[in-house]
């Protein structure tokens, strides 16, 4: 794990934040902030590259611009892709720190539908054991998704306004791409670099 801006040394309690952070909205500062009050300190991490896609035209260097810009936390970039795997190389580099996953509703359901290779049983199984682990944060967009019961007890919601469940970082590259409003919906200090990194691509792909 390569950081940007570390950790202090005496933190204890690490909620690894992972996105794609395409760009990082002020949900995404929301959700930060909430999990700051149930940790020392949350660590935004991106991944050197995706497990089911491609960096497009707005590159990984670009991003972490973004999110330095964004937020005083600690930043960093993982070598692993998958949740999980991001995780232990955090554990690994930040050594006498619990760890425990951020990320928004989307990125949960993705951590609990990935294909790992597993019959059913054996991929149950392989949640509960690295949730326990690695108890995950989030916060809801949609109620009418369940958690497997399996794992209920080791994922907190944490409280969100409503009106955030609105904003994605889809949403923002729309509204660029339609030549609408979009500057509310990120954080004041990258709106420079936002309109300058997508403000000439037109609608891109989903990242």
């Amino acid at each position: 794990m390569r950081f940007l801006r570390r950790p202090r040394t005496d933190s204890r309690s690490i909620a690894v934040f992972c996105g794609a952070f395409h760009p990082p909205t002020v949900a995404h500062l929301a959700l930060a902030q909430a999990a700051r009050k149930r940790v020392d300190e949350v660590l935004w991490v991106m991944p050197e590259s995706f497990p089911h896609k491609q960096y497009d035209r707005v590159t990984l260097l670009q991003r972490l611009r973004l999110v330095l810009e964004a937020s005083s936390d600690p930043v960093a970039v993982a070598s692993q892709s998958l949740f999980f795997s991001i995780a232990e190389e955090a554990e690994t580099a930040l050594d006498g720190c619990k760890i425990q996953l951020l990320t928004g509703e989307d990125g949960a359901r993705r951590i609990v539908e990935w294909d790992y290779g597993l019959n059913p049983a054996e991929h149950q199984l392989f949640l509960e054991q690295k949730f326990r682990k690695y108890p995950l944060f989030s916060s809801r967009r949609q109620d009418d998704w369940m958690l497997p019961e399996v794992i209920q007890n080791f994922v907190e919601w944490l409280p969100s306004d409503t009106m955030l469940g609105s904003i994605s970082s889809t949403v923002v590259r729309e509204r660029i791409a339609a030549g609408q409003d979009w500057e509310e919906l990120v954080p004041a200090g990258t709106r420079i670099h936002v309109q300058k990194f997508y403000g000439s691509l037109g609608k891109i792909a989903d990242q």
